[in-house]
């Protein structure tokens, strides 16, 4: 994760204001409550958190997770700066996190009621094995949103999208949300060229 690490250097300064929009409408569709957990991932420098962690209250947890070691690092300095005690850091693999790990985190063992996977299918090796691996986290009743940028051909910004973030934005991220979802819903979300693509928010409810 060595590009990544460098990447959180520059990127809320460079990248960021690009998707503030974006991060507020998911956390929107996400519809967490007081006292209920999220697990954010990857968490990246934690611009979600902003959202997330209000959402949850005091009572609830953020259980942010990412690879990166640099993404992490930010992510607890923004926590730490703005006071976010409900915020639980994890450097995990979105291919091999397991409750254990989760439990650790927040000190004892969680329920994990709302998935938040802003930015992370399109990057991940093996997206459609980290999807059900980390919906298998996700309880019964829980909800799931995704959001991330598909392009169905590449253009000169979509293969700068792709290098930069180590990415395929051709893949069709939304499609095992869709399958395994009830109440599925998929919606474009405000989209630049910078994006490379179009921007979509996907959510559902785990089936109860």
């Amino acid at each position: 994760m060595s590009w990544y690490d460098w990447f959180a250097r520059f990127y809320d300064d460079s990248l960021e204001p690009l998707y503030r929009e974006q991060r507020a409408a998911a956390v929107t569709a996400l519809r967490a409550r007081p006292g209920q957990t999220v697990l954010d991932l990857p968490c990246g420098t934690g611009q979600s958190l902003d959202g997330l962690a209000p959402a949850v209250g005091p009572d609830g947890r953020v259980l942010a997770a990412d690879l990166s070691q640099g993404m992490l690092r930010r992510a607890g300095e923004r926590a730490a700066k703005r006071g976010y005690t409900q915020v639980r850091l994890l450097h995990a693999d979105a291919h091999t996190i397991d409750p254990a790990a989760l439990a650790a985190a927040a000190g004892h063992p969680v329920r994990v009621d709302r998935l938040h996977i802003f930015l992370g299918l399109t990057a991940f090796p093996r997206w459609e094995a980290a999807f059900e691996h980390l919906w298998g986290l996700l309880a019964p009743g829980g909800r799931c949103v995704v959001v991330d940028v598909y392009a169905e051909r590449l253009g000169l910004q979509g293969r700068l999208v792709n290098l930069v973030a180590r990415a395929d934005i051709r893949r069709p991220v939304w499609a095992p949300l869709e399958h395994l979802a009830h109440g599925f819903e998929r919606v474009p979300l405000p989209s630049r060229p910078q994006h490379g693509g179009q921007i979509f928010l996907a959510s559902g409810d785990k089936p109860g």
